[in-house]
This record gives structure tokens, sequence and C-alpha cells, in this order.
């Protein structure tokens, strides 16, 4: 399993993890899923601090017609080691971002997983194919 991500979304992550280095930043992940890949085509930024309530996840996934694949957030998440996770984030991809001036853009992608309780499982970032000149 991996996570491809368009050049747009790549950008956009970017863009805000050099805008709030020390804010966090978080929001959706829209996409598809073919087989063990997340493709990553846009992201869209949203207030909330680490999930959405279920009734405005719902309804964002309605405004989307279901393209949310995940969720994405600067840092690491609070819940993340405690399990706190809603139900709705079952199979989704979680990306953590940070962005370091020696290193660039990091990225931690992992899915959301359930075995007794809900945790992360990292997964790669797809190689990005090279570009004939």
């Amino acid at each position: 399993m991996d996570v491809y991500l368009s050049d747009e979304a790549l950008q956009h992550l970017r863009a805000q993890a050099l805008e709030m280095p020390r804010r966090r930043a978080g929001g959706l992940l829209l996409g598809h899923r073919r087989g063990g890949r997340f493709f990553v085509e846009r992201i869209y930024p949203c207030s909330f601090r680490e999930f959405p309530k279920e009734g405005k996840y719902y309804a964002l996934a309605r405004v989307f017609e279901s393209g949310i694949i995940g969720f994405y957030s600067s840092g690491r998440r609070a819940g993340a080691a405690a399990g706190k996770w809603p139900p709705f984030t079952y199979n989704k991809l979680c990306l953590e971002f940070d962005h370091q001036p020696k290193k660039g853009l990091i990225l931690r992608p992992s899915v959301v997983e359930y075995t007794d309780s809900f945790h992360l499982v990292p997964i790669a970032l797809a190689g990005r194919p090279k570009r004939k000149r």
C-alpha cells in the first residue's frame, strides 16, 4: 500500500508548511483509491483541530461526492498514540507533514486501521515518474 500525491496537492502542502511553520494546519485529502494506492489529487484546508464532528464529516463527504480519502495535519496528531480516532477514519489515509529548513517538506503517510483499537499503519510514498526532457 502506498500514496501518490499530485503536483497540485504537493504544492499546496508545501505552501501551508511555509506559511504556517509554528501554527497547526490540517484538512481533507481528496482523490481516489485504486487497488492498494491512494491518489491524492488535491487538498482542502479546514479549521478543525483534530477531526471534524461526525455530522460535519458526512456533510463534507456529500459536498465532495465521497472523494475524501483521508486527512492531513502539520506535526504529529495528539490522538495518534492514544488511538483516539473516530469510526469514520477507518481505512482512511492520514498524512502528517512538517517543514524543516535543512530537509524541506517531511511527509509521514499512514492508514488508520482497527484491531481491538484504532492505530496507524505507516505506508510508503509512491515515487514520482521521471519527466522526459
